[in-house]
């Protein structure tokens, strides 16, 4: 019996091999090509999340402006707010009648278009940063503006028929302040000038207190018109409030950029102003952000005539000197609404919507991919309060782009109870 000995031929063998190579190259390719695309989708997602993490501590600060402030003037002054600037330039005046900071604090403060500059970091040696050119700044003033614990911390004075007025204690212990802790003491009452309730500071004088359960034994029996607000657990105290600002900037260390960040961009910062020494703590919150706008919302006009009728009539950038009609009969103008952005009273019965529009980067550079340029950090009918920003002339054109925004009505202002 033959057998068939026959084997492959060279010639086989190479076109074999040729087949199979050129498989493995095209699958290399394809993975090559998922990987590529998982990569971008990931970056997008975990962007995404940071956003959404990030930006509720934004909305959270926002909807808490005015927590917790006196809204009548003190009668001993206090230290000062920031000391370095910009962040200075939002700190509140002095009294022009006595030269002494003791006028009731304003519950927002806002910057538009602010120029480059830069600012020392209190908490980080060797460290500045360097503002965004053009984007806004946000200053937010309350008692809660703060990560101490003892500020996100409140209660009032009860008095029980044969005993000393004291602090109420709350029935779970992480909610009671702790002795020491830098408290501010304020009455409510009506004001004198309308039938409005006002938080008017303690009449000892005092513009902060150290608590203690023994520590307000002379207020009087009418205790429970007394709120007690937590500022900071034990430390120095320069201000009878808390504040953080909100800027989009750019560190001076490298290291503390991402390195997928685009070139020329920057961070969305939460900086806390130090009660010990008025310097700043920063926060990053979002990264590689390119802009943050600001727009006001206010409730300045009764129809045609000045006065509120509960509606927004006039929306303006962040420091009011542009304004912008609303669907309704008359708008405030420009000097009116500047003048409301410097009166505390004003904020409080009248601002009655923030929106904060912040361009971040989505993802890593693709250069496969153009972006639209410009890219407007507003919405529809807001080009002269915000800004449009020229994404190719800054060389960002291979990045995608996502715009946050933020809508919030502050629930401690007046205008919206």
């Amino acid at each position: 019996m033959k057998t068939n000995q026959q084997g492959y031929t060279l010639i086989e063998l190479l076109v074999v091999m040729v087949v199979f190579i050129v498989v493995i190259i095209i699958a290399g390719d394809a993975f090559k090509t998922v990987l590529s695309q998982s990569s971008k989708l990931f970056r997008s997602e975990e962007s995404n999340i940071e956003g959404i993490v990030g930006l509720e501590m934004l909305r959270h600060d926002l909807q808490q402006a005015g927590y917790g402030l006196y809204t009548e003037p003190l009668a001993n002054p206090y230290t000062g707010e920031a000391t370095v600037l910009p962040a200075s330039s939002f700190n509140e005046p002095v009294d022009s009648t006595t030269g002494l900071l003791t006028l009731a604090p304003r519950p927002i403060a806002a910057g538009n278009n602010i120029p480059v500059g830069t600012q020392d970091s209190a908490s980080e040696a060797g460290t500045s940063y360097t503002l965004a050119m053009g984007s806004d700044y946000l200053a937010i003033k309350a008692t809660s503006a703060s990560r101490d614990s003892a500020a996100q911390k409140w209660t009032y004075l009860i008095h029980t028929p044969g005993s000393a007025v004291t602090p109420n204690v709350w029935p779970s212990q992480v909610e009671n302040l702790a002795t020491s802790d830098k408290v501010v003491l304020l009455q409510r009452k009506l004001s004198n000038a309308a039938n409005t309730l006002t938080l008017v500071p303690d009449p000892s004088n005092d513009f902060y207190f150290s608590y203690s359960d023994v520590a307000f034994g002379n207020y009087s029996t009418n205790s429970r018109n007394y709120i007690i607000y937590g500022l900071d657990g034990g430390g120095t105290i320069r201000m009878p409030f808390n504040r953080t600002d909100y800027f989009v900037a750019r560190p001076s260390t490298a290291n503390k950029m991402p390195t997928v960040c685009a070139p020329g961009v920057g961070e969305l910062y939460k900086a806390v102003v130090n009660q010990s020494d008025g310097k700043l703590t920063y926060y990053p919150v979002l990264d590689c952000v390119a802009d943050m706008q600001v727009v006001l919302g206010w409730d300045l006009r009764n129809g045609s005539s000045p006065g509120t009728d509960g509606l927004i009539d006039t929306w303006s950038n962040a420091d009011g000197s542009v304004v912008a009609q609303n669907n309704a009969a008359g708008f405030a103008t420009a000097t009116e609404v500047q003048d409301a952005l410097k009166d505390p009273a004003k904020i409080r019965t009248n601002l009655k919507m923030v929106k904060v529009y912040i361009l971040a980067q989505n993802g890593r550079k693709d250069t496969a991919y153009i972006s639209p340029s410009p890219i407007t950090v507003g919405d529809v009918g807001e080009a002269s309060l915000t800004r449009s920003y020229d994404i190719a002339g800054n060389g960002l054109s291979n990045y995608r782009w996502k715009l946050y925004r933020i809508i919030v009505r502050p629930k401690n202002l007046q205008s919206n109870q």
